[in-house]
């Protein structure tokens, strides 16, 4: 039971470590030699924990053999297009200039369905408001609407905003984030006072966030 429990934690620790090496993308944003290779780390980090009759050595190198394989194609897709081609494929444009490429989407194998489900999803119900649709190389849809079907903007509307930054949260489940309360260049002070003000207690707080313009909303414990 030592054994696995060791032979574990080894090769928990590494997987982790490789799949960080690897980077931060979600599984829907990876690209098909990524995808295979994150199939085949999780094939190799089971068996030697199933099985304690197999070396350890036969799953930490494949590991580092496949991080390394998947470092030098990252790296070598920077700086070669055919490359780049090869392993991870090119976008491919369906819709341009609001004309469905019929040819393109069945080389894709995606049914007109399917790309209607898709447009949907992005908040387009007519496919005659499309002006580009793209399927990216990790699979993803990217749609670009007509210049008529685009919301307007502040700078159409010619109204002036100021930007106000990321909002940032200073109070979680009723406590102070004290780096966030710095970067907003507030004081605890500053907090309770304005907390007091609502007959509130930081306790009583789920969420407390601001950003730098000032704006505040707050979120309140359920009793």
């Amino acid at each position: 039971m030592a054994t696995v429990f060791v032979r574990t934690i080894i090769i928990y620790l590494l997987f982790v470590v490789t799949v960080r090496l690897m980077g931060k993308r979600q599984v829907g944003e990876l690209q098909l030699s990524e995808l295979i290779i994150t199939f085949l780390l999780s094939e190799l980090a089971v068996n030697p924990i199933q099985d304690i009759s197999i070396p350890i050595a036969y799953a930490v190198v494949p590991l580092l053999l496949l991080l390394a394989i998947e470092v030098i194609l990252s790296f070598g897709a920077t700086k070669s297009k055919t490359m780049k081609n090869l392993f991870f494929g090119n976008p491919s444009i369906i819709i341009k200039n609001g004309v469905l490429d019929q040819k393109e989407l069945g080389r894709l194998r995606i049914g007109i369905n399917e790309l209607l489900g898709e447009l949907r999803l992005k908040g387009y119900p007519d496919i005659s408001q499309i002006e580009y649709a793209i399927i990216e190389q990790n699979g993803k849809l990217s749609a670009f609407p007509k210049v008529k079907n685009q919301p307007a903007t502040l700078e159409d509307l010619k109204i002036e905003k100021k930007e106000g930054g990321i909002p940032l949260p200073i109070i979680l489940d009723g406590c102070i984030d004290q780096s966030n309360l710095k970067a907003l260049h507030k004081t605890e002070g500053w907090l309770y006072e304005y907390v007091s003000k609502r007959n509130l207690y930081v306790k009583d707080i789920f969420l407390l966030s601001c950003d730098s313009n000032g704006s505040i909303s707050i979120v309140t414990k359920e009793n």
